[in-house]
């Protein structure tokens, strides 16, 4: 596993350093928690160097609550905080995803509405900086291998900006990665992103992912099921 994952950063490394764009690392550890079958909350940070991974982005603290409204559609609410050392953002997001699951394929659709400001306060808003409203449409195809822990996926996904007169198409991005999931609700993954913006200056970018998540749920049962497993080999 980790030869794998070790041929498949120098892999990423070697493709974003074949265009002239900015190539920035980002970490990903996230938690979760499916507090019954219709709800799940997760929190999630991200820590973001750029320029070439030499400098400090961002860092990112995100809170969402999921809701399950059928076996295929969920909705989505969350608020995020971005920090750095130039600016700080809030950002709102609420979403609507569709999953179809096809043998060893997860089809997944995700509209996304996003409201970024640095401020809350009315008058910033108005007079300094108006916020800056997205709505993004991701496409993303998974394929779980066969005898094995590791699942491999694609996306696409594109951003409309809101907040002028015509909305636009602000930026494009092309996603390819992995995970590979262990033991005790425990996932670790690697993705290679591409963002194609559509501005003059073309700041497009390169974007290497490290995440880790763990499912608090699945930890929780497995610990339970080993525990009444001890209980039930103890003799009496």
């Amino acid at each position: 596993m980790i030869k794998k994952a070790v041929f498949f950063l120098v892999l990423c490394s070697a493709l974003s350093h074949a265009q002239d764009t900015d190539t920035q690392f980002r970490f990903n550890p996230s938690i979760d928690y499916k507090i019954n079958k219709k709800w799940k909350v997760a929190f999630d940070y991200r820590y973001a160097l750029e320029k070439d991974m030499s400098t400090f982005q961002a860092s990112n603290f995100q809170l969402a609550l999921t809701y399950k409204i059928t076996k295929s559609l969920s909705l989505e609410t969350g608020y995020r905080f971005s920090t750095s050392f130039e600016r700080d953002n809030h950002r709102l997001f609420a979403g609507l995803t569709y999953d179809y699951k096809l043998k060893r394929f997860m089809l997944s659709s995700r509209t996304r509405y996003q409201f970024t400001t640095q401020s809350f306060d009315a008058d910033f808003m108005s007079e300094y900086k108006a916020p800056v409203q997205f709505l993004r449409q991701k496409f993303t195809i998974n394929y779980n291998l066969p005898k094995s822990k590791f699942s491999v996926y694609t996306a696409a996904e594109f951003f409309l900006k809101l907040d002028q007169l015509q909305i636009e198409l602000n930026r494009m991005r092309y996603q390819l990665g992995t995970d590979y999931q262990m033991k005790y609700g425990n996932t670790i993954g690697l993705s290679l992103l591409y963002e194609d913006r559509t501005n003059a200056t073309k700041t497009d970018r390169f974007i290497l992912t490290a995440k880790y998540n763990l499912s608090l749920d699945e930890l929780l049962k497995k610990v339970r099921k080993q525990k009444k497993k001890k209980l039930a080999q103890e003799p009496l």
